[in-house]
């Protein structure tokens, strides 16, 4: 009886002296664990010198990151999905609803251009007297000229020729 006792308290304490291994991080994935506020967003490179695998703790936020053999990625992300998306016209602000209740508003302002669209009829279609540029004039007096040369580059150019004679403009030796 007192034999087994004795093997009851011995299995006892032994049990007891294990329990109280202390298991780190490092022992379990063979890394280095470093933190502070270097690493703040995923594809830094800096602190250097880290193995792959290794841990990275970020002091300030709490945010993990693990060394890739390049640069330190987050261990982990979030896949949220959109629900729906609105715009309102009159503060240009776009916004994205998730999947778990939130949304995100994004100002399109910078986006909105400036200029007034208006509509204009083409009046005067020409060549200029050095025959250099074709120059349109739209109902507006707004004038705009395009290089021939710049048109006939993009144009394949072959045998034919092209005249104009006060308001006609003719096409001769197409095949």
């Amino acid at each position: 009886m007192k034999k087994s006792i004795l093997v009851i308290i011995l299995l006892f304490f032994s049990g007891l002296a294990f329990s109280q291994t202390t298991v780190t991080l490092q022992d379990q994935c063979n890394c280095e664990v470093l933190s502070g506020t270097a690493v703040t967003t995923p594809g830094a490179v800096t602190p250097g010198g880290a193995d792959t695998g290794d841990i990275y703790v970020n002091t300030n936020t709490g945010t993990i990151f693990y060394w890739d053999g390049d640069s330190w990625e987050l261990t982990a992300t979030d896949d949220q999905q959109l629900t729906g998306f609105t715009f309102n016209g009159v503060s240009n602000q776009l916004t994205l609803s998730l999947e778990n209740g939130g949304s995100v508003n994004v100002d399109l302002s910078s986006l909105s251009d400036t200029l007034t669209d208006t509509n204009t009829t083409i009046t005067n279609f020409e060549i200029d007297g050095t025959n250099t540029n074709l120059v349109i004039t739209d109902s507006d007096t707004n004038t705009f000229s395009v290089a021939l040369a710049d048109i006939a580059a993009l144009v394949n150019t072959d045998a034919q020729d092209l005249s104009i004679s006060g308001n006609d403009l003719s096409l001769s030796g197409d095949p």
